[in-house]
């Protein structure tokens, strides 16, 4: 299955505020530079096979090859987002993985007993999240070469990261 999913690439947090988590990141940790995208506009989003108009804002930043992802809701449309937060307040919601060939990973774990919860797109690339390991969620994402790139230089970009401007708010 490994070298179906490849290395883990994210630790995705949901969180109230990203400003405020992103800067606590910064102040506890050091880990940075943060990027925030404030509010996200989704090609489409869907929550247990239905759509749902979820709005989001999302912050990024990159301790060595693993990204950590900030996700904040601000509706009350169904999402695994919500319940996460209802259930149990801010915290480590996911890990996720980006597959070399995303449908097959996809039709691998839903064969192996996982079970779509939501899934998506942004900017053309396809997201599922998966439910099936102790009640564990497990994020695929379907990213192309030319983001695979940026990866690797934003990877690079935080190891060099000389601390200065650690938020970074994209509007």
């Amino acid at each position: 299955m490994n070298d179906l999913l490849g290395p883990v690439g994210q630790l995705g947090y949901v969180v109230e505020d990203l400003e405020k988590a992103a800067w606590s990141w910064v102040e506890k940790t050091g880990v940075g530079p943060w990027t925030v995208f404030p509010n996200m506009t989704l090609d489409y989003f869907n929550y247990l096979g239905e759509p749902s108009e979820v709005e989001i804002g999302i912050a990024i930043a990159f301790t060595g090859s693993i990204q950590i992802e900030l996700i904040q809701q601000h509706n009350e449309a169904p999402s695994m987002y919500r319940d996460f937060m209802n259930d149990r307040g801010e915290g480590i919601q996911h890990l996720c993985f980006y597959p070399e060939d995303y449908d097959s990973a996809l039709a691998s774990l839903t064969e192996n007993g996982m079970r779509v919860c939501q899934d998506g797109a942004i900017r053309g690339m396809r997201f599922s999240y998966l439910e099936g390991m102790d009640g564990n969620i497990t994020e695929i994402g379907d990213i192309p070469d030319k983001v695979r790139l940026r990866r690797l230089q934003d990877i690079a970009n935080a190891a060099e990261w000389d601390g200065s401007n650690p938020v970074r708010i994209i509007e």
